[in-house]
């Protein structure tokens, strides 16, 4: 149960980034905020899915074999691609201004998003070579976790929009 969780849980997380990606492509070429709030709102859900994955591959390496931290390939991975989405997040606190902070992170989105192949060709490899793995099981708990994470960044994209526009009439309302 808790292998299918970690593997639906970064299936979701992987097509949480690629959203991302494509909102961020499509925020640099038309500099639309719609598409930086998608972006924003997949990262976080797709961030909050991966630490979940993360915890639950440690749970049930702790389970199958006795070791909190089994440096599974797929597990390893999954910190990897974590370390990678984690700095947009921080990225995007630190730049004031709105058209520069979004253009900023949609780079490191992209980024990510191009590094995933490299992560996948490892773990493949990184399997080939050794024995000893969780199995690759997510059978019917992709379609709940992929739902949820929807949902979630629906509601998220949601409160995006709303702040932003909450944040363009105090501007206003400083100008005037």
């Amino acid at each position: 149960m808790l292998a299918a969780l970690f593997d639906s849980s970064l299936w979701t997380a992987l097509a949480a980034a690629a959203v991302a990606a494509i909102a961020s492509i499509l925020f640099l070429r038309s500099r639309n905020f719609l598409y930086d709030s998608l972006a924003l709102a997949a990262t976080e859900i797709g961030l909050a899915l991966l630490a979940a994955g993360i915890v639950a591959g440690a749970i049930a390496g702790r389970l199958a074999g006795g070791f909190w931290w089994t440096w599974d390939p797929r597990l390893t991975s999954a910190l990897v691609g974590f370390l990678l989405y984690a700095p947009y997040l921080m990225l995007r606190r630190a730049i004031e201004e709105p058209t520069r902070r979004a253009a900023s992170a949609a780079v490191v989105s992209i980024f990510a998003l191009f590094d995933i192949p490299l992560i996948a060709v490892a773990v493949n490899w990184w399997l080939k070579r050794r024995t000893v793995s969780l199995p690759l099981s997510m059978g019917w708990t992709i379609l709940p976790v992929a739902l949820l994470g929807a949902a979630l960044a629906w509601i998220r994209l949601r409160r995006e929009q709303q702040r932003r526009a909450q944040d363009a009439e105090r501007r206003t309302a400083q100008e005037i």
